[in-house]
């Protein structure tokens, strides 16, 4: 498994933690301060007894995604008010959480598809068979295969965050065999 201690040149994406309801004022600021951010949210159709409205809600409340080098992210922490801190992978020194790159294009399709429901679980994931999807709107992409409560699924790894999983049929899957 490759290092996740990041470079101070080379750009990863980090889990940064904002102030409540300042997800997306947090995004915004990091946009016209030239950093890429990604805000993972949903649109749902919440139905009140005359009325049905189409809201928006963060898959992730309270955290947003920061792809910059590891100086950008410390000069994020001075230029952000919005921004509280960074996830850390561990409890002592602080070493920022880092996301790989082919995680985060699997985790953003999975939320960007719009048809099921992503569900973010922290337990740690025992390992699985790696899967490629073959039919549906994530077609194409390698991902794990869990069982939750029975039920399957497939995970994109955030790194310490956990994973991102979102329900699968077996028939739009097939096992990649290991070389």
């Amino acid at each position: 498994m490759p290092s996740m201690t990041p470079g101070a040149d080379e750009p990863h994406w980090f889990i940064a933690y904002v102030k409540t309801c300042c997800e997306r004022k947090a995004g915004e600021l990091f946009f016209k301060l030239g950093y890429e951010v990604y805000l993972p949210c949903r649109r749902e159709v919440r139905r009140r007894s005359d009325r049905e409205k189409v809201v928006e809600r963060f898959v992730l409340p309270r955290m947003i995604f920061v792809h910059t080098t590891e100086k950008g992210r410390i000069r994020s922490l001075k230029l952000n008010p919005y921004l509280t801190c960074y996830m850390s992978r561990n409890k002592g020194p602080f070493a920022p959480a880092v996301v790989r790159d082919e995680e985060m294009d699997t985790f953003r399709a999975m939320v960007d598809c719009g048809k099921e429901d992503v569900t973010i679980t922290t337990e740690q994931l025992a390992e699985g068979d790696r899967v490629r999807i073959v039919k549906g709107p994530l077609e194409g992409r390698e991902c794990e295969l869990v069982s939750v409560q029975g039920r399957k699924y497939i995970a994109s790894r955030l790194g310490i965050l956990g994973a991102a999983l979102i329900e699968i049929t077996a028939d739009s899957i097939r096992k990649i065999d290991n070389v």
